[in-house]
C-alpha cells in the first residue's frame, strides 16, 4: 500500500467516534462506496493548501489529498481523454460520449516494475492513481495493437485508483501480458459499473507471456475489486499462455461481485486457467452474485484448470499465512459449454480446481495440497 490518491475523505477515530489528531488512533476512510481503510494516520496541509490524509499500515503508506469540486477535471473529447496521461493522479469525470475511431490508443497509465518480491507492485509514478467517473457515458471504438506489449487496455495500469460508471463499446486490444479491454493491470484499485459491449482481446505469445492474464474488464488484478460490471466479449489466447476470463484474467486477492459475462474464450494447447468469469482467483476473498451465461470455452490439448466461473481459486486455511479461502456465493453458470482437446484435466462446472504445483508442494504443508475454496448456493443451469 503505497502512493497518493486525490479524493474527498473523512477521518474518524474509531475508539470514541470523534475526529482525532491521529495520535494512537485509527481512522476509517470511506469517501467512496465499497472502500474503507483503517490505520494510524496523520493529517497535514501541503504547500498548495490542500489537506493530506496519510494512512500507515504494515504494508506501507498511502496518502489522500482532499478533493474540492474545483479540482475535478471534465473530459469531453478524445484529446481530453488522452491528456489524462499528463496528470495521472487527477480526478476526472466524463461529460460526453467519446469516439476513438482511427486512433491507435496509448493506454492511460503504464506498468513499470516496482516493489514486491517479483516486481509485481507497479511504480506509482507511471500508473494511473486518480479517479475516473464516466457518468454513464459511452466510449466507442477503442483500438490498441501492441502484440508484444504489457498492461494494455483503455487504462494500462491503475494503482490505488477508482475507475467506473461507463460503457466501452467496440473495443479491440492486442497484447502479450496483462491485456484487457478496460484495465490491463489493476493494483489495489476498484473497477465498478463498467459495461463492455462487443469487446475483443487477442493475446500473442512472447517469452514473457507464460502467465498471460487476459480479461474483458481487468487483465491482471492484485488486491483489487471488480464490481457491478457486465461483459460481452471474445478472448483468444495462443499456445503456452494462461489465465483468461471474460471479466478478469489473472486475479490475486481480487474479488468479483455482481458481474455478468457472455461470450467466448478460445485457448490454444498447453494453456491453463480458463473461466467464464475469470481465469483464476488465487487467494481472492469472494466471487458473489456472478453469472456466466451463454459462454463458450474452447481449449486445445494438454490444458487444465477450466471452470464455468473460474479456472482455479482458493487459499490455505492457515491463519498465519494470510491466504484467503475463496468463497463463491450465489454464482450462476447458465448455458456454458466447454470443448477441450486431448489430455485436458481439472474441468469443473463452477471452479476447475484449487491451485497446486510441485514447486509449492516441496515447501511442505499446507502447500502440499491444492488451495481450498467454498461454494455457497451456486447453481448450474
Amino acid at each position: 500500500m503505497n502512493g497518493v490518491q486525490t479524493a474527498d475523505f473523512e477521518a474518524y477515530a474509531v475508539d470514541n467516534g470523534e475526529k482525532g489528531d491521529g495520535i494512537g488512533l485509527y481512522v476509517a476512510y470511506s469517501n467512496l462506496e465499497y472502500e474503507a481503510e483503517s490505520a494510524p494516520y496523520t493529517m497535514t496541509v501541503n504547500e498548495a493548501g490542500q489537506t493530506v490524509l496519510t494512512l500507515t499500515a504494515e504494508d506501507g503508506t498511502i496518502s489522500w489529498i482532499r478533493q474540492d469540486s474545483s479540482d475535478v477535471i471534465e473530459i469531453a473529447t478524445a484529446e481530453d481523454l488522452a491528456a489524462i496521461n499528463s496528470n495521472l493522479s487527477g480526478s476526472y469525470i466524463l461529460t460526453a460520449d467519446i469516439y476513438l475511431d482511427g486512433i491507435e490508443w496509448t493506454p492511460i497509465g503504464a506498468f513499470v516494475m516496482g516493489g514486491g518480491e517479483e516486481g509485481e507492485v507497479p511504480d506509482m509514478a507511471a500508473a494511473f492513481t486518480g479517479t475516473f467517473d464516466g457518468q454513464g457515458h459511452v466510449i466507442r471504438n477503442l483500438t490498441v495493437n501492441r502484440p508484444e506489449g504489457w498492461a494494455l487496455g483503455l487504462f494500462g495500469c491503475a494503482a490505488n485508483a477508482r475507475i467506473g460508471n461507463f460503457t466501452l463499446e467496440n473495443a479491440a486490444v492486442d497484447g502479450s501480458v496483462m491485456t484487457a479491454d478496460v484495465v490491463g493491470c489493476a493494483y489495489c484499485s476498484t473497477v465498478h459499473d463498467v459495461t463492455l459491449i462487443n469487446g475483443k482481446v487477442t493475446a500473442h505469445w512472447t517469452e514473457m507471456s507464460e502467465e498471460g492474464m487476459y480479461g474483458g474488464i481487468v487483465g491482471a488484478g492484485l488486491g483489487s475489486l471488480i464490481i457491478g460490471c457486465s461483459v460481452q466479449a471474445d478472448i483468444v489466447i495462443p499456445d503456452g499462455t494462461a489465465n483468461a476470463g471474460l471479466v478478469g484474467g489473472g486475479l490475486q486477492m481480487t474479488s468479483v461481485v455482481d458481474c455478468r459475462a457472455t461470450g467466448s474464450v478460445t485457448a490454444g494447447n498447453n494453456c491453463y486457467g480458463i473461466g467464464g468469469i475469470s481465469g483464476c482467483g488465487f487467494t481472492s476473498e469472494q466471487f458473489t452474485n456472478d453469472t456466466a451465461e451463454n459462454v463458450t470455452l474452447t481449449v486445445g490439448s494438454d490444458c487444465f484448470w477450466i471452470g464455468g466461473i473460474t479456472g482455479y481459486a482458493g487459499g490455505y486455511p492457515v491463519e498465519e499465512l494470510g491466504m484467503t479461502v475463496t468463497v463463491f456465493t450465489n454464482c450462476v453458470v447458465r448455458n456454458v459449454s466447454v470443448t477441450a482437446g486431448e489430455n485436458a484435466e481439472c474441468i469443473g462446472d463452477i471452479v476447475g480446481s484449487g491451485f497446486y504445483s510441485d514447486e509449492l508442494a516441496a515447501n511442505g504443508a499446507p502447500f502440499d495440497q491444492p488451495t481450498q475454496f467454498e461454494l455457497v448456493y451456486c447453481t448450474l443451469e
